[in-house]
């Protein structure tokens, strides 16, 4: 049996790192030569939250043992209770996460917004009760001398302010990390909260259905994830390219490209790290229109796609990039695609998860053989479908 000391220092260690591997995966730090980092980074953080799960396994079982103990302690019985619950549901929704989060939200919260919930309510109990520990109440006496009645030192003496001031604080710090942008939950109020650093004219003009939006406005909330700095394009350096195995390779000037006959459909966004955005009103140009207009030669096998930002690339085999709901967007709910989100024209493959579909696209090439994108080289799936989600 694991003496409850030593159970307690194991959690502790555990929950510091669990939470600085977390937040190192919320930022944005690791781009370029560094987004390797991310996946061994996630393996570690996955790794700790089964410790962490064990841990908490092993301590509601003592609490269970000791509960007696705490008779006429309503206040310790309360803090006990609460972080064990949050302990829980952030090991739940870990797991939620770790499965791909292919489950449907719930109540419309995605698996990753139910996680960060957990955590930031879960951090300030960590803090209040590490600090806690740390002030004695009373001059001249050591923390195991002090009262162990939690209701008297609840809301009184140095030690609770102090640790209720940072708790607060980590707390608020926390919340306004992980939500700074709930709330956003159409493209006009969207323009506040995403930059949209490109200067191309004219705009492309929203056909009918792009406005109003026939999927009502989408639900949700993008979060901008980018492996280098987020590229800025004028109407004079983008061009748009299909080259490689086809008939007639294609070099489009903007507002060639726009010319193009586009289509509007409603689509599902979803990402692998756990959140989702649904019923988006894309207006774009079918994939297989691209296609056509170049001419695909019988040796093509797959379509090799290019970002914009010089570094990232993915690709889709030619049965998948002729589904009929594959385009290169370039309005959402009837506005212009903005730089954060992967304006002026992105790739949206409903069907697979995001990290299929290039933001920043300006590149298209035809090539005979398999190839393996920016994620896929770093432990992705090259089939990336989304199961139990449309």
């Amino acid at each position: 049996m694991i003496k409850k000391g030593k159970l307690h220092a194991w959690h502790a260690v555990v929950t510091v790192l669990l939470v600085i591997t977390g937040l190192l995966l919320h930022s944005q730090y690791f781009r370029g030569s560094l987004s390797a980092m991310r996946i061994y980074l996630r393996d570690g953080h996955v790794f700790l939250g089964a410790l962490f799960a064990l841990t908490v396994v092993l301590y509601s079982r003592i609490l269970a043992e000791g509960w007696r103990e705490l008779a006429g302690q309503s206040g310790r019985k309360f803090w006990n209770v609460a972080a064990l619950l949050l302990a829980l549901g952030g090991s739940l929704s870990g797991v939620w996460l770790f499965l791909k989060a292919e489950a449907a939200g719930l109540a419309g919260v995605s698996g990753l917004e139910l996680h960060r919930l957990t955590v930031a309510l879960g951090i300030p109990v960590f803090v209040y009760h590490a600090l806690s520990r740390l002030f004695p109440v009373r001059r001249g006496k050591t923390i195991e001398e002090q009262p162990s009645d939690g209701d008297e030192e609840l809301l009184t003496g140095r030690r609770s302010f102090i640790s209720w001031t940072a708790a607060l604080l980590s707390g608020g710090a926390i919340i306004k990390m992980f939500f700074g942008g709930l709330g956003v939950r159409s493209l006009p109020e969207a323009k506040r909260r995403y930059r949209n650093c490109n200067q191309l004219e004219p705009p492309p003009l929203p056909s009918l259905g792009s406005v109003p939006p026939i999927g009502g406005g989408y639900k949700g909330n993008f979060e901008v994830f980018t492996v280098t700095r987020i590229p800025c394009v004028t109407t004079v350096d983008w061009r748009f390219s299909v080259f490689g195995l086809v008939n007639k390779p294609l070099t489009l000037t903007w507002g060639e490209f726009t010319d193009i006959p586009r289509k509007v459909q409603v689509s599902n966004f979803h990402c692998i790290t756990g959140w989702s955005v649904y019923n988006v009103t894309y207006e774009g140009i079918p994939l297989t229109r691209l296609l056509t207009l170049a001419g695909v030669q019988p040796e093509a096998g797959h379509a090799k796609f290019y970002s914009g930002d010089g570094v990232y690339t993915s690709a889709l085999s030619m049965e998948q990039a002729r589904m009929e709901d594959v385009m290169v967007a370039v309005l959402m709910d009837g506005e212009p695609i903005p730089s954060d989100l992967g304006g002026p024209a992105r790739l949206i493959v409903p069907k697979m998860y995001a990290y299929k579909g290039v933001k920043w696209l300006n590149a298209l090439e035809l090539i005979a053989e398999p190839y393996n994108g920016y994620w896929e080289s770093r432990g992705y799936k090259n089939d990336a479908w989304v199961s139990g989600k449309d």
